[in-house]
């Protein structure tokens, strides 16, 4: 596959996972995998570092299933989450960096004071 097919990919999966992202407060471990699996074919197709658009292992953490304030007995769901808006946030940082460098345009970044 070449490289324009490969980078229209892995730009399609983060948007099709930024419209159907559970609207949930936390979502699970899978969510942030198919995040990462498109940034790697990202990086493989263009040669660009993207680390910085990646979950830090601390961002995914134990969800509490129940809890109990008698005996102070906490359940907690099986596998890792992530808060949804972090998700959401590193979604659209990342796409916004893709949507501007495929603009091709010199644009201008930051605040321009009225003429």
């Amino acid at each position: 596959m070449n490289t324009q097919d490969q980078i229209l990919r892995g730009y399609s999966v983060l948007k099709a996972l930024k419209g159907n992202i559970p609207k949930y407060f936390e979502v699970s471990e899978r969510w942030v995998s198919e995040f990462h699996t498109a940034i790697e074919k990202l990086e493989k197709a263009t040669g660009l570092d993207l680390a910085e658009f990646r979950f830090d292992p601390r961002d995914l953490g134990k969800s509490v299933a129940s809890s109990s304030s008698l005996t102070g007995e906490v359940k907690y769901r099986e596998g890792l989450w992530c808060k949804r808006d972090l998700l959401m946030q590193k979604l659209d940082a990342v796409l916004g960096y893709f949507t501007g460098l495929q603009t091709g345009q010199n644009r201008q970044i930051g605040f321009r004071s009225p003429k």
